[in-house]
């Protein structure tokens, strides 16, 4: 059992590592973005979403990447931002959206495929 949870507790501190990775969504900074016509990757994640844990670290990798460089990334809250969520019309976690000019250029729900990821941010590139 001790072994059981020490896992279980290794594989929330190996997320949370990977979570960090993206910047705390900020509307201000957003904004700013968006006004100045940059590419900006919304993940809507959940601390607790086993979905989100696999969509980290193929995002995490996709950001390394030249291609992207000039990507913004922000991790928005499942649990804590109900109203940006209400607003966005997302009512699930694990959702990607992004955006270029002001304006949403795709989302995915649930997707974990490089491929997938990689042809969605491509769309606000």
């Amino acid at each position: 059992m001790k072994i059981f949870i020490k896992i279980i507790l290794s594989l929330f501190l190996f997320q949370s590592v990977l979570f960090a990775a993206g910047k705390p969504y900020s509307q201000a900074e957003f904004d700013k973005l968006n006004k100045e016509g940059k590419p900006i990757i919304l993940h809507i994640h959940a601390k607790w979403c086993y979905t989100c844990a696999a969509q980290d670290p193929v995002l995490n990798s996709l950001m390394k990447s030249p291609e992207f460089k000039n990507f913004t990334f922000f991790n928005v809250d499942f649990d804590t931002s109900k109203d940006l969520l209400k607003t966005l019309k997302v009512s699930r976690q694990s959702a990607i959206i992004v955006f270029k000019e002001g304006k949403e250029q795709g989302r995915s729900l649930g997707d974990t495929e490089e491929n997938l990821i990689k042809k969605l941010l491509k769309k606000a590139s």
